[in-house]
C-alpha cells in the first residue's frame, strides 16, 4: 500500500509539472508549448486511467508522457512480474492503425533511484491517410526478459491529433 501511495504522489507531482505555465523572461521568442499524457491507476479501485493536457499536432511535435509503471507489474496487473523484477518500460506510437510504429523509452525521474512514475517523450508521426488519432501502448520487461502488455485490451489508446501540412 506504501508503494501505491508513493507512486501515487509521484503521479500526481509528474501530472502538475506538465500543466504548470512556463516562466520565462520575456523575450522575442515564441513560447513552445508540449502537451502530455498521463497513464495512471486509479486510487481505490485500481483502474487504469489516462488523461491528455493540450492538443497534440502532427507531425513532428513532442509530446511528453508521464507513466505509472505499476500498469506493468503486480499486483495492478497480474499477469505480469512484481515491480521489484521490473527492469524496462518502453512505450510505442502510431499514427491510426498504419502499422508504422516507433519506441520510445521511459525512464525514471530522479536516476539512479527507482521511480514508479517513468517519463518519456516522442515526436508525433505524421497522420496516416489524413486520420485525426493517434494509438499509444506500452510494455514492461523484466530482469529475465518476461514481456508485460498496457495494451488497453489490445486496443491500444487512443489520442485526437490535429492534424498539419
Amino acid at each position: 500500500m506504501q508503494k501505491l501511495r508513493n507512486a501515487l504522489v509521484a503521479l500526481v507531482i509528474a501530472v502538475a509539472l506538465t500543466w504548470m505555465p512556463a516562466f520565462a523572461v520575456g523575450s522575442a521568442q515564441a513560447t513552445e508549448y508540449h502537451p502530455g499524457l498521463q497513464f495512471a491507476i486509479e486510487p481505490g479501485t485500481g483502474d487504469f486511467v489516462q488523461f491528455q493536457s493540450g492538443p497534440i499536432f502532427s507531425p513532428d511535435h513532442e509530446v511528453h508522457v508521464y507513466y505509472d509503471s505499476l500498469r506493468v507489474a503486480q499486483p495492478a496487473n497480474p499477469e505480469c512480474s512484481e515491480f521489484k523484477d521490473l527492469a524496462e518500460v518502453t512505450g510505442y506510437v502510431m499514427s491510426d492503425n498504419s502499422g508504422d510504429f516507433e519506441p520510445f523509452p521511459l525512464q525514471s525521474l530522479d536516476p539512479p533511484a527507482v521511480d514508479f512514475v517513468k517519463f518519456g517523450s516522442f515526436t508525433t508521426p505524421p497522420c496516416y491517410k489524413g486520420s485525426g488519432e493517434i494509438q499509444i501502448w506500452f510494455q514492461g520487461f523484466d530482469e529475465d526478459g518476461n514481456k508485460c502488455f498496457d495494451s488497453d485490451f489490445g486496443s491500444n489508446y487512443k489520442f485526437p491529433v490535429i492534424c498539419q501540412d
